[in-house]
């Protein structure tokens, strides 16, 4: 019996489909995690920062705040 001859070219699509698919792969789980860090900054550091920002106006109002003289 002889042994069949692997063909260079089917080797080569093995290759090509197998970068392929690892790239679709790639690109769905980034995908994924750009969208739960883009839900993240909506729903939790956006509104802290908001906060924090108007506690700070807050204080420095109360600190630059003019006394009043009658």
């Amino acid at each position: 019996m002889q042994k069949r001859r692997i063909k260079t070219s089917s080797i080569l699509d093995k290759l090509h489909r197998g970068f392929v698919y690892t790239c679709i792969g790639v690109t769905l789980i980034g995908t994924y995690a750009l969208g739960e860090r883009v839900y993240r900054y909506f729903t939790v550091v956006r509104p802290q920062r908001k906060q924090e920002e108007l506690k700070m106006i807050e204080g420095d109002m109360q600190d630059k705040a003019p006394a009043l003289k009658y």
